[in-house]
């Protein structure tokens, strides 16, 4: 044997190249499982670690129970469905079989609970799994939860929120549990459960889970290390779970720089922010059913007070039915509520409520926000646009790391002379378009050629796409000839 391979780091290195081979879809037994258990049986050197890779990432829980003596004729060469109806559970002997490679697995995933019981014997606080790093949860009951429950576990995803999920004590069991997803599936999940769940977790950098109480809110702000907050409800999941906005207390989320809501009470996401501080917020995002303007602006004046000017990069809104219509009165008063984050770096807004800027106000927003790179106001609604070539040039002086920009701009009116102008934003790689056709489709792509010189279009530009790659098409044989 090579003096190196007597060396642990570079076997596990070896190792973990051996682990990461691709597998054609059709193959029965990976290649690279093949390789790992041919080098555990090659000598004491290799057992060990190539144990460990073989055992790291389980997808069922049958390979381990494979392990022990009793069961294994059982199991293979192929498995009959529900064979462990009526079998005994483990005894104290094969146990410690299980345990033997149980202790080597480092990702879990769990799909169905039919040959848990077989686990009974364990006693009841035994975490069987002692170095799992990442758990994936996808069975309706928990009560085998607590096997899992390793002090070693940084991940955890449960896609059913059971009542019984609070007694598991998920953080006091996982005081090292940093990111924690709950997904109801449908369900409907009970806020003083769920609030029980979150409130034991102390080391939390990342959640995703329905909607909390306030004491689970209040919680969250006292953990140091939480970056990530998102509160998803389901579209589907019947009546939604209330905030008992009455007994929320002003909170700091010091350190948060993520926060997103989706299918959420509005009333709640208002409530939160407003009795809320969060001076490291660098994204928030929204998505809700319908969304009208009497809603959103509220929301985004609390948003505008939560010590987040400073810091807020990327806002991103969507309306899941932006098709009901609302009075053109309201037309970019919602984005002017925007104007004061002057860090902005994305803002991409879908919503029911009109936002059709005109020159004046398209300007107002682009001399807020010098550092923005991608801006979408998009109309569901299809209005007339008001934003002339000549308004979107003088915008776009005041934004020159803007890259892409959807905003329904007037191509019927064109009002300007590329020849005569001297303007170029080379930065910008993608612009939005009226759907009405453009008067003079062949003007259009001279003014985008010219001013826009690193535009490309969608199809959807029609003639004005087609004039303008004939016209970068010449001028890139031009400069061929002149080479």
């Amino acid at each position: 044997m090579h003096q190196a391979l007597l060396v642990p780091e570079v076997v596990l290195h070896i190792f973990a190249h051996v682990n990461k081979i691709g597998e054609p879809s059709y193959a029965e037994r990976p290649l690279s499982r093949q390789t790992l258990a041919a080098l555990a049986t090659t000598c004491k050197t290799f057992y060990e670690p190539a144990m460990n890779f073989l055992w790291s990432d389980m997808k069922r829980l049958l390979p381990l129970l494979g392990c022990v003596t009793r069961l294994h004729p059982m199991i293979y060469p192929t498995t009959q469905q529900s064979w462990s109806r009526g079998i005994e559970p483990l005894s104290e002997l094969e146990r410690s079989q299980f345990l033997r490679h149980s202790c080597r697995v480092r990702t879990m995933s769990v799909s169905s609970d039919d040959d848990f019981h077989l686990l009974r014997s364990f006693p009841y606080d035994t975490c069987v799994f002692p170095k799992l790093h990442s758990l994936s949860w996808v069975t309706i009951f928990t009560r085998y939860l607590r096997f899992f429950l390793s002090p070693t576990l940084r991940s955890c995803y449960i896609a059913i929120v059971q009542p019984d999920l609070a007694r598991h004590s998920i953080g006091i069991r996982c005081p090292a549990l940093e990111g924690l997803d709950i997904v109801t599936m449908g369900t409907v999940a009970q806020a003083p459960h769920l609030s029980e769940t979150i409130c034991s977790c102390k080391a939390l950098v990342r959640l995703q889970c329905p909607p909390l109480n306030s004491a689970a809110w209040k919680h969250l702000s006292t953990v140091p290390t939480l970056r990530n907050v998102s509160i998803y409800q389901e579209s589907f999941s019947g009546p939604l779970s209330r905030l008992d906005a009455h007994n929320l207390s002003f909170s700091t989320f010091l350190n948060v720089t993520t926060l997103r809501f989706c299918f959420a009470p509005i009333t709640d996401i208002i409530a939160v922010i407003q009795h809320s501080e969060f001076p490291s917020l660098k994204e928030f995002e929204l998505v809700d059913r319908i969304l009208p303007g009497a809603e959103l602006l509220p929301l985004l004046r609390a948003l505008s007070q939560c010590k987040a000017c400073n810091t807020l990069e990327n806002i991103a809104i969507y309306d899941d039915d932006p098709e009901v219509d609302e009075p053109s009165a309201n037309s970019f008063v919602v984005t002017r509520e925007l104007l004061c984050f002057t860090q902005l770096r994305s803002l991409r807004l879908y919503v029911g409520c009109s936002i059709n800027p005109d020159n004046v106000s398209l300007f107002e927003a682009m001399s807020s926000w010098p550092q923005i790179r991608s801006l979408s106001l998009s109309d569901p609604h299809r209005r007339p646009p008001q934003v002339t070539f000549r308004g979107l040039f003088a915008a776009l002086s005041q934004c020159p790391h803007l890259h892409a920009l959807h905003v329904e701009i007037d191509v019927a009116n064109i009002g300007i002379d590329p020849k005569a102008e001297s303007f170029q934003h080379t930065c910008l790689k993608s612009i939005g378009y009226y759907s009405s056709p453009a008067a003079n489709a062949e003007a259009v792509a001279r003014i985008i050629f010219t001013m826009l010189p690193n535009v490309q279009l969608a199809d959807t530009w029609g003639d004005v796409n087609t004039h303008l790659k004939s016209l970068k098409a010449s001028s890139s044989l031009q400069g061929t000839d002149g080479g």
